[in-house]
């Protein structure tokens, strides 16, 4: 028999360790790009690991409902102070050159954002009404 307050720990340490993981390596990326201008094809099994990582904790977590995607002011306001500061560093560090194509990133951007929270939106959906939280309409 295992103690729940045990378990409890231990999914809190792994956690923690996680999210240690996942900031560094955001990390070490942004400074691959950014300062030694390194094309992705020197780093791309790095990247690609860092990228199933995002996208598996994402739908893991939208399937079990932990995400409550009502356009929660916290979760809108980190997304467009990203959306805005990517192509400005971009930008800045010469990494694009005009800002037309700031233009056409922010513009690119705007879409993939909609299809994120769509995407969170119905996973979650899905679990509430699997669970019973929810009647379908």
């Amino acid at each position: 028999m295992k103690d729940e307050r045990i378990e409890t720990t231990r999914n809190r340490v792994a956690a923690r360790g996680f999210i240690i993981l996942y900031f560094l390596m955001m990390i070490v990326l942004d400074y691959r790009v950014l300062i030694l201008k390194q094309p992705l094809r020197d780093y791309w099994d790095f990247f690609a690991i860092w990228v199933i990582a995002t996208v598996s904790g994402f739908i893991a977590f939208a399937s079990k409902g932990l995400f409550d995607y009502g356009f929660n002011k916290f979760f809108l306001m980190i997304s467009v102070i990203v959306l805005i500061t990517v192509p400005a560093t971009l930008f800045i560090t010469g990494q694009i050159h005009s800002v037309a194509q700031v233009g056409v990133m922010l513009i690119g951007a705007v879409p993939a954002m909609g299809l994120v929270v769509a995407i969170a939106y119905f996973l979650n959906r899905r679990w509430k009404r699997k669970e019973g939280i929810e009647d379908e309409k």
